[in-house]
């Protein structure tokens, strides 16, 4: 795997997770936001069920992890104690969540070898 290959692997799963969570209701507010200090998968909203008009929701951070195959473990492997600290400290930096409730979870994707979605995983609030 070369590093434009992990480019484009990491665009068609963040891709797929944005598509997912856009058909589970979540309204997107951004993609790939950071700066020098790191950088946010997908922003996005969550709102309560039937409460959409009512309710600011809560701002969720999510980091999305791509692999093709498992021969090196389960994506989720990858998200350590320490990247899910430095996106809680870019998430605080964020100007739209400022008063919201906010909360960070993990999608997980697997390919297969030509590309095509095996599995997607959504962990909820998971720091």
């Amino acid at each position: 795997m070369t590093k434009s290959n992990n480019k484009t692997i990491g665009k068609l799963g963040e891709d797929l997770a944005a598509k997912y969570l856009q058909k589970q209701g979540y309204e997107i507010l951004a993609r790939n936001w950071g700066n020098k200090w790191g950088e946010i998968d997908i922003i996005c909203r969550d709102h309560p069920r039937g409460a959409r008009m009512r309710s600011p929701g809560v701002i969720v951070f999510v980091e999305v992890k791509t692999k093709v195959g498992r021969q090196f473990g389960a994506p989720y492997e990858m998200v350590n104690p320490r990247k899910l600290f430095q996106i809680k400290r870019m998430a605080a930096l964020f100007p739209a969540g400022i008063n919201q409730p906010k909360r960070i979870d993990v999608i997980t994707i697997v390919l297969n070898h030509r590309y095509e979605l095996v599995r997607l995983n959504h962990y909820e609030a998971v720091y």
